[in-house]
Order: structure tokens, then C-alpha cells, then sequence
């Protein structure tokens, strides 16, 4: 073999084994860039992390989660509430939030009722006609005028997942007379922590939207900064659960006082969970608690 030849059987050689050796270390280094951009690995039995929030003092009471996939109890984090929104219903399970003095204010004007945006992709959005000839009124959980103070947060309560139908005779009378109570509690006394939400069927609007047999409310009562799980000893718990029907106008609110634990037993929920179990059977076996 001439020199010449010799010389261009070994280029060739030298450049196959670098390309040999860069091809191992880029796939080398591609296996190594994908181990550290992979998503972490989940399974059924990860811990759900919920955000903070000062809407959330009775906990997650029915363990909802921001899982598209968990239609029936599907989380909603808001600026003025959390909700755990159920599709089959076409209603909220629960809806929380905390009202303090400076939340409220002089009425302002009242926005229009709107589908909720913050629905995943494929969820039926219920609209302000779903109601139309139902005999039932649009019934707010959070109450428009426990957020007058801010626009914005207003129109928040105007979504349609904070909406359940309500015979007139229970949204505003006796329902309606428990919501100005707690007002004038977070005007007069400390900050509110509610969370109400419905149970039972009567009937389905449009095949899309349930009537419940049963609306129903707790509020905390505390002392201005202080939250459910101090515990301070000022404390006000009040629970109502009020049917869904005709004829109760001239009804007082304190007919329909309850307990939590009776609560509990009719929906399923876990309140309060996060408290010790012993601050639990107090706050949720009395009728009406001062905490003492």
C-alpha cells in the first residue's frame, strides 16, 4: 500500500472514531438533560398541596382537588372564595370565604350573571338561563353585598359557580336575614369565616342544573386577625341548615340552627379537620358555641 493510501485509511479511521465518541457523549449528555427536565413523577396516593388562602378556615372539607379529572369536586381557588364545584349538579358542593369590615360598603352596581372562565376545558359552563322559568332564584353563596367594597371581587360572586337555584321564599327571607346577621358581626364584632353549600335533590333545571332540598351555612365569629384555628376563646361557631322550599317567609333564621357535626352527617364532609380532634368535637357537637 502506498504511503498516500495509508495516510487517507487512517483519516478515515481517526474521524470515525470521533464521531463515535461524540455520538456517546450526546447521548450521554441527552439522557442526562432529560433526567433533569422530566416532570417529577406522581401517583394516586401524592399529597394534594393546596395555596394558602384566608378562604379556606374550615379546611377542604371534601378533599377537592385542581384535577381536571375530578369533575364532581373540582377546585377553585379565587380572589374572594375557594370552591369546590360539581359538574354533574352544575353547583358548587362548597363554597368559603371570610368577610371583615373592609370588605363591605355602600351598594354598587349590580353586575350581570356570567359562566365561570376559570372552568377547565370541557366542562359544561351553566348560564344565567339555565334558571329562566324555574321557579327558582339565582341564590348567591357568597352574598353580592359581602363584597361591595370591591368591584372586581363583586362580579367574582356574579359567576355562575356561586349560584344555586333557591326558592324565593328561602333566598330572601330567612337566608337572607343569616347573611345580614353576619355582616353586621365583621361591622361590629371581628372577622367572619363562612362556608355554606346545598345537599339533596327536588329537581333538575334543564337537565343540567340541581335543585337542592337543603341549603346550608357555618360562620365563624372572631376576633379582628384572629383565625378558626386560634381557637380564641371569643370565638362565635353558628351552623343553620334551612330547607329549600315555599312557605317559610315569616320564618326567623334561628329555627334552622344546627350543629356541624349534623351537618357533617348530612353531606359527607370533613370540617375542620386540621384542628385536634378533641377542638373538633367541641366546636361541632353544640348548637351555638362561644368557645370557652
Amino acid at each position: 500500500m502506498s504511503p498516500r493510501s495509508l495516510t487517507f485509511y487512517l483519516i478515515v479511521f481517526i474521524l470515525l472514531a470521533l464521531s463515535a465518541g461524540c455520538q456517546s457523549v450526546a447521548e450521554r449528555f441527552g439522557r442526562a438533560w432529560e433526567a433533569d427536565t422530566a416532570p417529577p413523577t406522581t401517583t394516586a396516593d401524592s399529597p394534594v398541596e393546596l395555596p394558602a388562602s384566608v378562604h379556606l378556615a374550615f379546611g377542604n372539607p371534601s378533599k377537592a382537588t385542581s384535577d381536571a379529572a375530578d369533575r364532581d369536586n373540582y377546585l377553585i381557588v379565587g380572589e374572594g372564595s375557594v370552591i369546590a364545584y360539581n359538574y354533574s349538579r352544575g353547583t358548587a358542593n362548597w363554597v368559603s370565604w371570610r368577610t371583615t369590615r373592609v370588605d363591605l360598603g355602600n351598594s354598587i352596581p349590580r353586575p350581570d350573571f356570567r359562566p365561570d372562565p376559570r372552568l377547565p376545558d370541557g366542562f359544561r359552563r351553566i348560564g344565567y338561563y339555565e334558571y329562566s322559568g324555574s321557579g327558582f332564584d339565582r341564590g348567591h353563596l357568597v352574598p353580592s353585598a359581602d363584597r361591595f367594597a370591591n368591584a372586581a371581587l363583586n362580579e367574582e360572586t356574579f359567576l355562575m359557580t356561586n349560584i344555586v337555584p333557591q326558592k324565593g321564599a328561602l333566598n330572601q327571607y330567612p337566608w337572607q336575614k343569616f347573611e345580614s346577621y353576619a355582616r353586621v358581626q365583621a361591622r361590629r364584632a371581628g372577622d367572619v369565616y363562612q362556608i355554606a353549600g346545598c345537599y339533596g335533590e327536588q329537581e333538575r333545571l334543564k337537565n343540567k342544573v340541581t335543585a337542592a332540598s337543603n341549603c346550608w351555612k357555618i360562620v365563624a365569629v372572631a376576633p379582628r386577625g384572629k383565625q378558626v384555628s386560634d381557637l380564641d376563646r371569643r370565638m362565635r361557631i353558628i351552623a343553620v341548615d334551612m330547607p329549600n322550599i315555599d312557605g317559610i317567609e315569616n320564618e326567623r333564621w334561628e329555627r334552622y340552627k344546627t350543629t356541624i357535626r349534623e351537618i357533617e352527617m348530612r353531606t359527607g364532609f370533613d370540617f375542620l379537620h386540621d384542628l385536634p380532634q378533641d377542638s373538633q368535637d367541641r366546636l361541632e357537637t353544640r348548637m351555638e358555641i362561644q368557645n370557652k
